[in-house]
């Protein structure tokens, strides 16, 4: 055989060139591919751990916020015998000069350090439940699901407005309506502070009037609102996931889901702000009393109440001032368990990001029980 083709064939196949070579040759291309795949992993693992080290930061100290403001007003409220918040007039008491934008203006100087907690908090969430394991926690049965999202939303202590953000980002990466729902509703809804509050300021029948209403809400009101509605698919499409596993793609990850959460949510809840403030500014300061018969002022009193946007704790002295203008109990009771819950910011996101049909039943949810339980329970 010609030099030149014996060249050749060893240009072509160098593994061949006898059986130390190859085994060499085999034994470098080996460790090659186990060291990169060890890398990859070791990068997963690191990455994994900060992203569960940033989500768990911002809800310790959203935590630390909200309860620290908690229990500095159970101790001020257990003190002085009553419940003093910052001042925000609502309704008459507005004033002629007040208008929806100006009220609006006042309840965010009050909610925009939550609002920014929640912000934050949907981002992060958004990028570890499609980078983490974090997601199989809904991954359960039914039960497990509701009692889940329960647990995470209550610690929260967010009002309706600061956690819809929230909503989105569990609903979209994990595609389990009732439990999303769930987490929405306790953060407002089983508030310990607020729950507290109106046990040391409400009778007991009162008090716990709120508590079972909202745990019946929480747990069974949002998966009867997710099998009524019927499976919906979420709006994957707007921001697709995470598929680039580097340090990089992750902080890119974060700031794309920050950037999403702030230009197509927020300006959805600042707009359900100002029109539940003009409804606010309908509402007659004697509401309660000039509402007509028993059964009509619970139900009036009631669809106001889902309207409304409240800051944390402000549905208690707004259910203490129908009581003393000669208001129904009952109708304390609607705004003590429906102030909190939703409100029109929170229903346009939730319609937003799920259905308008999913938006409209937990609204309806929402006012059926707050009439049930004040005409029941008060």
């Amino acid at each position: 055989m010609p030099s030149h083709s014996i060249k050749n064939c060893l240009a072509f196949f160098p593994i061949r060139v006898g059986p130390f070579g190859a085994k060499k040759s085999e034994m470098g291309t080996n460790y090659s591919i186990a060291d990169v795949v060890e890398k990859k992993s070791s990068a997963s693992v690191a990455q994994i751990f900060f992203q569960f080290l940033v989500l768990g930061l911002l809800v310790l100290l959203l935590i630390n916020y909200k309860g620290a403001a908690g229990l500095n007003r159970i101790r001020q409220t257990r003190a002085a015998g009553a419940l003093h918040l910052a001042s925000l007039k609502i309704g008459a008491d507005a004033g002629n000069d007040a208008t929806a934008f100006s009220n609006a203006l006042a309840y965010l100087k009050i909610v925009w350090p939550a609002l920014v907690f929640g912000v934050l908090i949907s981002a992060a969430a958004r990028t570890s439940l499609s980078r983490t394991p974090l997601r199989r926690l809904l991954e359960g049965g039914t039960v497990r699901n509701q009692i889940t999202g329960a647990l995470a939303g209550a610690p929260l202590m967010l009002c309706s407005c600061c956690v819809a953000p929230i909503f989105p980002a569990v609903y979209q990466r994990t595609r389990k309506l009732a439990p999303a729902l769930a987490m929405t509703l306790a953060s407002p809804s089983l508030n310990p502070a607020a729950l507290t509050l109106s046990f040391f300021l409400f009778p007991w029948r009162v008090a716990g009037a709120r508590l079972a209403m909202a745990l019946l809400l929480v747990l069974a009101g949002s998966l009867a609102v997710a099998k009524v509605t019927g499976p919906s698919v979420p709006d994957l499409n707007a921001e697709p996931e995470g598929e680039d596993v580097t340090w990089r793609g992750l902080l890119s990850s974060y700031a794309s889901s920050l950037l999403y959460v702030s230009l197509r949510t927020v300006p959805l809840i600042l707009a359900g702000i100002w029109a539940s403030m003009w409804v606010m500014r309908q509402l007659p300061s004697n509401l309660g009393a000039n509402a007509g018969a028993h059964a009509v002022a619970v139900m009036i009193i009631a669809l106001f109440a889902v309207l409304l946007t409240l800051p944390t704790l402000f549905e208690i002295p707004l259910a203490l001032s129908i009581l003393a203008v000669g208001g129904p109990v009952g109708g304390a009771i609607a705004v003590l368990f429906a102030g909190p819950a939703i409100n029109l910011p929170s229903l346009l996101v939730i319609g937003r990001y799920s259905s308008w049909k999913v938006a409209a039943s937990l609204g309806a949810m929402v006012w059926a029980i707050a009439i049930a339980g004040g005409l029941l329970l008060g």
